[in-house]
């Protein structure tokens, strides 16, 4: 009996080792890597995620920058876009797996329904052929795909399924409050007391006008206008709230206003109600509330001392 129990082990491991060899690790014999779609990342105007049960549209406007288009209209995050145009672009064919697939084969292979088609369309117009992304195989290394119309199943990396999986919030620009840092002259942090008011001079110099006047540390402003206009949101909790009373913005704890030369608001940002893992916020002229760390928060709670430069002793006569 336990030589029988052996031999049966035996032949599950090779059959095991064959799997792995053709279908996990065994490529194709022309020796070289053939990319699944032949495009240069630059060249990407849009793209089409559809899934069984959303689809995300992103397009690249004029400016070059990346908006979402489906299922809302944000910002995106160029930075994400670019990852996953990386991914597209350098998904390779491992293996060429059924030529004349059968229905059975892509339910099996998760190609009926499959997980997510992804289209690319190109600057010059054309739309190259979409990816019809499948399940991943048993092991894990590689998943089943296939390209436009053409029937074949092919075997890629399975990094390709997990760069496609993507909410529309994974893609969404987190920025909160963007401005251009060499046109702010003025900052005003108004809490629960006095507001604090700093204005750049002529000379780059900043002095702090309320609630004292002192010259300002033009380091520490420029840091503090440096780390707001970087401000990333954590989550997004309401692209369209009907009372910000709920979110504790009605009466925000802490305001943020950023002027430039010509007295022109750049940016507004407000900060209201706390809650477990943060603070709820909100920026002028934009209506969604956003969540931030409470770490940002404390951080741009500042005082005057935490601005006013050094006071130097007068020189010995």
């Amino acid at each position: 009996m336990r030589r029988l129990n052996t031999l049966i082990l035996a032949v599950l491991l090779v059959a095991l080792g064959g799997y792995v060899y053709f279908f996990e690790l065994a490529k194709d014999p022309k020796g070289k890597s053939e990319r699944l779609l032949d495009f240069k990342n630059d060249e990407v105007t849009g793209i089409d995620l559809a899934y069984p049960e959303r689809t995300i549209q992103l397009q690249k406007d004029p400016s070059g920058k990346w908006k979402i288009t489906q299922p809302l209209q944000s910002g995106a995050d160029d930075a994400a876009v670019a990852s996953l145009i990386a991914a597209l672009a350098a998904a390779d064919i491992r293996r060429t797996l059924e030529k004349k697939p059968s229905a059975e084969d892509l339910k099996s292979f998760g190609l009926d329904p499959p997980a997510v088609k992804a289209s690319i369309t190109l600057k010059s117009g054309l739309t190259l052929p979409q990816l019809i992304v499948g399940a991943k195989t048993p092991l894990g290394d590689s998943a089943y795909v296939r390209r436009g119309s053409d029937p074949v199943v092919y075997l890629t990396g399975a990094s390709l399924v997990f760069a496609l999986e993507k909410q529309p919030n994974d893609l969404r620009d987190k920025t909160i409050v963007a401005f251009p840092l060499g046109q702010a002259t003025r900052l005003q942090i108004q809490t629960t007391g006095p507001a604090l008011v700093l204005v750049k001079g002529e000379k780059e110099e900043w002095t702090m006008e309320a609630p004292l006047k002192k010259t300002a540390k033009a380091d520490a402003v420029n840091g503090y206008l440096a780390q707001l206009a970087e401000l990333k949101a954590k989550t997004f909790a309401d692209d369209q709230p009907a009372d910000l009373k709920k979110y504790g913005l009605d009466r925000a704890a802490l305001k943020i206003s950023v002027d430039g030369k010509d007295g022109k608001n750049l940016a507004t940002l407000r900060v209201g109600g706390k809650r477990v893992d943060g603070y709820y916020a909100t920026a002028e002229g934009n209506p969604t509330v956003y969540t931030i760390d409470e770490r940002f928060y404390n951080l741009f709670r500042k005082q005057p001392a935490d601005f006013a430069a050094e006071e130097k002793a007068e020189a010995k006569k």
